[in-house]
């Protein structure tokens, strides 16, 4: 009997210790896309950002942290940082704080690099930088994912401009001919499970209307392919 249950105990401490080495943190990830295409963009604040990861309420957790600014064409320059998540029982705690340091602070210089160009631009590419971003954050293992938008969304490129009278009544009393339209150039993947924010503050009433029309185009848009969206001025809910 004392051999079983000292058999019995072993494994028993065996299971714990196979516990312990397995725990696993979850994951993050964060794409922020910042317009440079108009200086009144609302800018993206580091403190709030980084919030958004929960590492101060547990610094264990893995985050992933992507950015790209949107301009006057497709394809932008995009960085990244991350820090793995880990185990409790496997970490220090002085040396995490010290990674988690060096995130926060590689998260601040990449919003405050400022393009090479940071004249206005004439042209916006909103939609197809998004998209790419979407669907690329579609096919992550995360287990939470976010993008952060910072743009007035008004497209404007040469073959479609929402400054154009007629362009943008297609918008306002054919939303459906205009996703269709987008979806040609290039189609979303299914979005279950990602939080998307756009974040704009009008400078005027004028403004104001054109963004209420088309931010909720991509409302509709993209909670039709599964993702939560969520329209503000600020992060600071």
């Amino acid at each position: 009997m004392k051999a079983i249950l000292k058999t019995l105990g072993i494994l028993l401490l065996i299971t714990l210790l196979i516990g312990c080495v397995s725990e696993k943190n979850t994951t993050t990830e964060l794409v922020i896309a910042r317009d440079v295409t108009d200086s009144i963009i609302a800018q993206p604040k580091t403190e709030e950002i980084f919030n958004l990861f929960g590492l101060t309420e547990n610094p264990l957790k893995g985050a992933i942290f992507k950015f790209q600014n949107l301009s006057d064409v497709s394809y932008n320059q995009r960085s990244q940082v991350k820090i793995e998540p880990q185990n409790k029982w496997l970490s220090n705690e002085m040396e995490r704080q010290g990674e988690i340091k060096k995130f926060k602070i590689a998260i601040e210089s990449m919003l405050a690099e400022s393009p090479i160009d940071s004249n206005e631009k004439e042209n916006s590419s909103i939609y197809l930088p998004i998209a790419r971003e979407l669907n690329q954050l579609s096919q992550s293992k995360s287990d939470r994912r976010i993008i952060v938008v910072y743009s007035d969304l008004m497209e404007n490129t040469p073959e479609f401009s929402l400054y154009r009278k007629g362009d943008f009544e297609l918008l306002k009393n054919q939303p459906d001919s205009l996703q269709k339209r987008f979806e040609k150039e290039l189609l979303i993947s299914p979005l279950g499970g990602i939080e998307i924010y756009f974040i704009y503050q009008p400078k005027d009433i004028k403004s104001d209307e054109r963004f209420q029309i088309i931010s909720e185009f991509y409302k509709k848009l993209l909670e039709s392919k599964g993702a939560k969206v969520t329209i503000s001025a600020n992060l600071n809910f």
